[in-house]
């Protein structure tokens, strides 16, 4: 007991180190000499199979302090991006991922330093402090990374923050270097680890001064360097067994990045939660319904993940694969539930649309508006504009200017055009035809009202292009009408919905057929033609999710299925299939031969019994720790 207490007042008092050496303390000592325990056996009597030359590493079972630290700086980064940069164009889209791409390689070399090499120690902190300052420059230069139309300090600020990242990871295993300089044998890796991160760090100082006022496509080596340095830092990996992730918490570090990312899809939801509470008429039964299945969606995700991903170590290749494919799953993961959470705004959007009424008798009424003057048409008009901006206020001048416009010049129709405009709808023929001109007239006003209407709906629901139409027409020298600048806005603002619907679809289907690729690379049980069947199943599902994005080309089914209440429950069912499918254990009766009920395989594992043999006399008794290995649910 006294020892205990000494022991824990020992560590108590330990003192933080200026550097400390990540190699288990009984096989080094102080000066990097490797020890030998003195009641450890003699490996060497075995012959080939010890080799004294290799260092041990201390292992750790979760990730640290300072690496949760780390990951949080990764979420709030990603969390400033999405909300600076929308995916609303394909110019934005491409800007996201070539974004993702950076952040989330950077991340992952730091990442692979820390499972194998971290301690807490004052180097080991300064050196977290200049990574968080990396995160931190990631975030400074979000708002304006549009390769597309380049900003010559963002573009070299980016790159120096590439620079730095790499140059720490290059002076990090120098220290490492440091205490295995005994083993002779591991300074070639550790050699090849720190000159393959510096040579990149010479390389981003060399992009930096290649970005000038003008566009420039240098930046893409920044994606195909990211590339090179994962493939040749797990190359390195696999060939060194000093540098080998084997026995690391990697998975599990990785497993955590997916938690903060599905993680940040709730942030999100509640996000949109609070637009639409904020907005007129905000709850009734089908926005409650939509919410609660946004929720259960993100649920139904995260639950999925971790029942398929239960086993943290993988053999050495079989790891690498895994850890390599979580590139592709985090960036889908990304897209479907930034996606999934704004279609949330959108469906809210569509049912004011679906429920809006003029609340007009005279505009409501075909025979009352056969006898209706201009100035009567015009008044009613203006009296259903006003309520309309009093519910949905216009966030800018153009909408109530288009809007006015509008009623302007329909009050410039003859008197006559009405009851001939009420005969042409009955009869539909053409020589009850309107007049051409009144009736080209009142066409576009309707369509300028109309889209004053539903940009000033858009903009309430915080979905506003205006900036950016304005900053585009700017740039090109275009002078626009007020009219015409809400037709181009309002076609914008339609044409990022159907790019919000299309990747979300897409990435929703590839996220579940990336998951299902996963569980196959990390299952370690045999495999049953129930287990089989279910992962095709799942393939499919993800397959027949993605292919929902074709329906845009047929105009009237797209509108149709865009516009009812199934747009976001379909996504969420197809989940929910998949989570109650991965735990039914037995495959139903009626599809496998010779399988069993759930109840008849209970009645038959409870009769079932155990014979438990002594041994014998003089025979020794094995006492094996039994195994704690986590098989997945798939």
């Amino acid at each position: 007991m006294a020892r205990e207490d000494h022991h824990e007042s020992a560590t108590a008092a330990e003192k933080l180190a200026l550097i400390k050496s990540p190699l288990i303390s009984s096989d080094s000592s102080i000066d990097g000499l490797p020890t030998r325990s003195p009641t450890a056996p003699d490996l060497s009597l075995f012959g080939n199979r010890y080799e004294d030359d290799c260092p041990q590493f201390q292992k750790h079972e979760d990730a640290s302090l300072l690496e949760l630290f780390y990951d949080l700086f990764f979420a709030a980064n990603y969390t400033v991006f999405c909300e600076t940069q929308g995916v609303n164009s394909h110019e934005r889209f491409k800007a996201y991922v070539g974004y993702f791409s950076i952040l989330w390689i950077t991340w992952l070399t730091t990442s692979l330093y820390d499972v194998r090499f971290v301690t807490d120690s004052l180097f080991e902190r300064a050196a977290r402090g200049v990574h968080l300052g990396v995160m931190v420059g990631f975030a400074v230069v979000a708002p304006k990374f549009t390769p597309h139309d380049q900003n010559m300090k963002t573009m070299r600020t980016m790159s120096i923050i590439l620079m730095v990242s790499r140059l720490c990871l290059a002076v990090e295993y120098g220290s490492i270097l440091w205490h295995v300089r005994k083993y002779k044998k591991q300074v070639l890796p550790m050699m090849l680890q720190i000159g393959l991160n510096f040579a990149l760090a010479m390389i981003y100082l060399g992009i930096t001064f290649r970005f000038t006022d003008h566009n420039s496509n240098v930046f893409m080596s920044w994606y195909v360097l990211a590339g090179v340095e994962v493939i040749l830092t797990f190359a390195i990996a696999y060939i060194f067994p000093v540098l080998s992730f084997q026995g690391t918490h990697l998975m599990k570090r990785i497993g955590l990045l997916t938690v903060i990312i599905v993680g940040d899809g709730i942030i999100t939801i509640s996000k949109s939660v609070v637009t639409i509470v904020e907005s007129p008429d905000a709850w009734n039964a089908q926005t409650i319904g939509i919410v609660t299945a946004a929720a259960t969606t993100i649920y139904a995700v995260f639950l999925i993940y971790f029942d398929w991903m239960k086993n943290p170590y993988l053999p050495k290749f079989r790891q690498q694969l895994w850890t390599l494919l979580h590139y592709p799953l985090h960036l889908a993961l990304c897209l479907f539930i930034q996606g999934f959470t704004q279609l949330v705004i959108w469906t809210k959007i569509f049912d004011v649309f679906k429920h809006l009424n003029s609340s007009s008798v005279l505009l409501d009424n075909t025979s009352l508006m056969a006898k209706a003057t201009t100035k009567m048409i015009v008044d009613e008009l203006q009296k259903v504009v006003t309520k309309f901006f009093e519910t949905y206020t216009p966030q800018y001048i153009t909408t109530l200017n288009t809007a006015d416009a509008a009623l302007k010049n329909i009050s410039t129709i003859n008197d006559t055009f009405w009851p001939q405009v009420v005969k042409y709808s009955d009869t539909n023929l053409d020589k009850d035809f309107p007049d051409q001109n009144d009736y080209q007239t009142f066409v576009d006003a309707m369509i300028g009202l109309m889209s004053a209407m539903e940009n000033a709906l858009l903009e309430t629901f915080k979905i506003n292009l205006a900036k950016e139409v304005d900053d585009e027409n700017k740039s090109k020298g275009i002078q626009q009408t007020d009219s015409g600048f809400e037709s181009e806005l309002n076609d914008k603002m339609w044409i990022r919905f159907q790019l919000i619907f299309n990747y979300t679809y897409i990435a929703a289907g590839i996220s579940l057929i990336l998951m299902v690729s996963l569980a196959v690379i990390s299952r370690t049980k045999p495999w049953s033609k129930w287990a089989i069947t279910r992962h095709i199943l799942f393939t499919l599902l993800g397959l027949g999710t993605s292919l929902v994005a074709l329906i845009r080309y047929s105009a009237t089914r797209s509108a149709d299925y865009q516009q009812s209440s199934w747009m976001l429950p379909t996504i969420t069912i197809v989940w929910l299939v998949v989570l109650v499918l991965t735990h039914i254990r037995n495959p139903p009766p009626l599809f496998f031969k010779g399988s069993q009920s759930f109840w008849s395989r209970r009645k038959n594992n409870q009769q079932q019994t155990y014979d438990y043999v002594m041994p014998a006399e003089g025979q020794a008794v094995y006492k094996g720790a039994p195994s704690t290995q986590v098989r997945s649910s798939v």
